[in-house]
């Protein structure tokens, strides 16, 4: 029986993608501006609806951007108050994931500089 195993990767994957998950919800609604900042509340309850502790966060984040439903069938429906996705709601989810990836760089820049200057003599 290697059932164990399967299920001990699956509890370490949900374990190390916490943060990241959080993480990436949170720079696509500042990345958003004004309109992503009002959407924070929505994302706890809609990133809550997936079975996995993990995947909801940046898959509502972007539903409630977009104003979008995304539904997996007898599973999960995020932001089910939104309109169908559309073939052009892809360029938009492309534009703010390159934002947010931006924004990622720039603070990761400015804290390696940071840290950098502080061990200087």
């Amino acid at each position: 029986r290697w059932e164990w195993a399967g299920k001990w990767a699956a509890r370490v994957d949900d374990i190390l993608s916490w943060l990241p998950a959080r993480l990436t919800a949170g720079l696509l609604l500042l990345v958003a501006g004004g309109r992503g900042l009002r959407l924070a509340g929505a994302l706890r309850k809609e990133a809550g609806k997936p079975p996995s502790p993990n995947s909801g966060w940046p898959m509502a984040a972007m539903a409630l951007l977009l104003g979008v439903t995304l539904r997996k069938p007898l599973v999960y429906g995020l932001n089910p108050d939104g309109r169908e996705a559309q073939a052009a709601d892809t360029a938009r989810a492309v534009a703010y994931a390159e934002k947010a990836l931006l924004a990622l760089m720039a603070v990761t820049v400015i804290a390696m500089i940071y840290v950098a200057a502080r061990r200087l003599p």
